[in-house]
């Protein structure tokens, strides 16, 4: 008696190399990415904190807005 199975293509079918290897490499993108992100919201805090209050003023935000203005700029409500 020949016993056939039919497993589908899924995670059971990929090797535990090619997960880790894929685990791996989402980690690394997510870090990258959140750490790209956070190089570019210090770059804004300081050149914001650079403007004089004038500046701040013609661009409607003051001086103690800064932090929210950066850390809030990307997301939408």
């Amino acid at each position: 008696m020949t016993m056939i199975s039919n497993i589908p293509h899924s995670a059971a079918a990929v090797p535990t190399g090619r997960r880790v290897a894929a685990a791996l490499g989402n980690f690394i993108n997510n870090w990258l990415t959140a750490w790209i992100a956070h190089q570019e919201r210090q770059a804004a805090r300081k050149m914001l904190f650079g403007f004089n209050d004038r500046q701040l003023r013609d661009i409607g935000i003051s001086r103690s807005q800064i932090d929210y203005v950066v850390d809030h700029s990307g997301k939408r409500d």
